[in-house]
């Protein structure tokens, strides 16, 4: 384990990493760090898709959003902001928007954990 790991806690499931790293071939370029870069690029369009649903009381949107990025953070491991995710996603199908200002600001928060050890695990793989 790095010192990241340690001042940043568990927001990755480092079983999801293990079950991606089990796919990689010999002589390709680490999958960790090809995938975890992947979100990384194309999260942050994501979150800030949500977090303006959210303020324009946008329910389809916040819907469409929380779900692409549900899936995507589960890809990764981030399984507390999938499930965040899959909440606001909830609340926008429902289009019952209580609370979804709590839950998005919760949201960027776990994001936020997220990208930082996200980061450290690929500076690793490298």
């Amino acid at each position: 384990m790095t010192e990241g790991y340690e001042v940043f806690g568990n927001a990755l499931d480092r079983s999801v990493l293990a079950s991606l790293r089990e796919l990689q071939d010999d002589g390709d370029p680490d999958i960790v760090a090809e995938v975890g870069g992947l979100f990384l690029e194309h999260s942050p369009q994501k979150i800030a898709a949500i977090l303006q649903a959210v303020e324009n009381g946008d329910a389809k949107g916040l819907q469409t959003a929380a779900h692409s990025l549900k899936s995507s953070s589960a890809y990764v491991g981030a399984m507390r902001l999938s499930e965040l995710s899959r909440e606001l996603e909830m609340m926008g199908r429902s289009q019952v928007m209580d609370g979804a200002v709590e839950k998005a600001e919760r949201l960027n928060l776990e994001y936020q954990k997220v990208m930082m050890e996200l980061d450290a695990e690929i500076q690793r793989s490298n």
